[in-house]
């Protein structure tokens, strides 16, 4: 019985096209790697290619399967989630013992198998041996190398591989696979443009509506439409100032959780008035952020929005420093915000316009607020998983100027690409950058007499 009959006939899936390549080509060939983009059925077809391996103890007797991923997380709550619900139902005619536990495994009495480990323990998968094993890693773009490693060494006595993943990263195994290695492997690309397009509709598969709002959310030429919907490897140029990968990285490390009570609260306020730009509040602690849009309105008003933001947030009296773009209407938002800020919290004017703070390496301060969030996020920053967010980090490019000072896009350029102001990248920024200490506060003057003074403090800062 092929994997196609037995989905069919043992576990009742109807698949679609592209499901039946993908275990056709797990049949034929020792390595298979399949890069695409969300909800194409990858899941569904991972789990009923290794019960379907494990079905046939005359012709492998004492089947082995390995399923990994690119976190203990993804190895729990999906890939043992969706063996769960395919076993559940057809347990009397399957057999053998499903634990909980994805190391646990399920297990039958003559020796077969199907485990599943996390990808910080290799020991687990060198130690994984026999006459008939099956490795199955999904989101394989962001798997160590010394997984493969100890992969590569059990298929000297024949096991086979079959990788799935949206293709995030242009460097590995899993880029190999398609590029400089092709010739050993059957790589298979698969949209959720094709997902959506399949008649009837299956439920779980991409649906149309999704996919035109991802394409107007994040712009379909942008790396991440043609990584999450398109199953292609980013196009994303060498000098793009935020890397895909690093992103991707940032937002499997989110924690919904707010960061330790020693990290102090800092806030960015990118304020927006009319149109379809956002006023977007950003509250961080350490590596972890959370974001917050606020109604767009006049000064007072959208600083009584942020300051109700800012007490919810603070522990007790404890400080807190709120930075804001003071061009345009956030001169008028600085200006209330400095009357009515309660005491222990600090607000600082930041004009991107000006000179960096580090003349040096960047030629205005916007190219160092930009490069500073990049550093953040590849140090251990935690994204939630908001596409508009995402698209917007990963737009700007940047260049050098004269004195080989980098210089990122102009925000005119990137507001062309996403159709839209990085609203939320900006406020990111700004929470993520540190000027020097603002001056004791004064008596109010208009929003027109801010200083440099004002802006930056009577001390000298350190910047980043």
């Amino acid at each position: 019985m092929t994997p196609v009959e037995y989905a069919r006939e043992v576990l009742g899936l109807r698949l679609w096209s592209r499901q039946e390549e993908i275990l056709r080509a797990a049949y034929e060939h020792p390595r298979v790697a399949v890069r695409s983009g969300h909800k194409i059925g990858k899941s569904t077809s991972a789990v009923a290619l290794g019960l379907w391996f494990t079905s046939d103890p005359e012709r492998r007797p004492g089947a082995r399967v390995v399923m990994t991923s690119s976190s203990a997380r993804q190895v729990r709550t999906i890939l043992w989630r969706e063996l769960r619900r395919l076993y559940r139902p057809m347990k009397d005619r399957i057999g053998g013992e499903l634990h909980k536990v994805p190391d646990a495994g399920l297990v039958w009495d003559d020796g077969r198998e199907i485990l599943g480990f996390s990808t910080d323990e290799p020991e687990k998968m060198a130690g994984v041996s026999g006459a008939h094993v099956l490795f199955i890693v999904d989101e394989a773009s962001g798997v160590p190398e010394e997984i493969f490693e100890a992969i590569e060494g059990n298929r000297a006595g024949g096991a086979r591989l079959v990788l799935f993943s949206n293709p995030t990263r242009t460097s590995g195994t899993f880029f190999d696979a398609f590029n400089s290695k092709r010739q050993f492997w059957r790589g298979i690309r698969v949209s959720s443009e094709e997902a959506a397009a399949v008649t009837p509709p299956i439920p779980g598969l991409a649906t149309q509506a999704w996919v035109d709002e991802k394409a107007k959310e994040w712009g379909r030429e942008s790396p991440i439409f043609q990584v999450r919907c398109g199953g292609n490897f980013p196009e994303q140029g060498e000098r793009a100032v935020v890397a895909l990968a690093a992103v991707e990285a940032a937002r499997e490390r989110f924690d919904a959780r707010e960061g330790p009570a020693t990290d102090p609260l800092e806030v960015g306020v990118d304020p927006a008035r009319f149109g379809d730009d956002e006023t977007i509040v950003t509250l961080r602690r350490g590596y972890s952020a959370k974001q917050q849009p606020v109604p767009n309105g006049d000064g007072p008003d959208t600083a009584g929005s942020v300051l109700e933001l800012v007490h919810n947030a603070r522990r007790g009296k404890e400080p807190a420093r709120i930075k804001v773009d003071v061009i345009g209407v956030g001169a008028s938002v600085y200006d209330a915000l400095r009357r009515t800020a309660p005491e222990g919290v600090e607000v600082v004017a930041v004009n991107v316009a000006e000179r960096a703070l580090d003349e040096e390496r960047y030629a205005k301060l916007r190219d160092q607020l930009w490069f500073g969030l990049r550093d953040w996020i590849r140090d251990g920053g935690e994204l939630p998983d908001d596409g508009k967010l995402e698209a917007e980090l990963l737009a700007p490019e940047y260049s050098f100027d004269a004195r080989g000072r980098y210089v990122v896009e102009s925000k005119d350029v990137t507001k062309a690409k996403l159709g839209r102001s990085p609203d939320r990248a900006d406020s990111l920024a700004l929470s993520v950058f540190s000027p020097p200490a603002a001056p004791p506060r004064e008596p109010s003057r208009g929003a027109d007499d801010v200083t440099e003074s004002d802006r930056w403090g009577n001390a000298a800062g350190r910047g980043w």
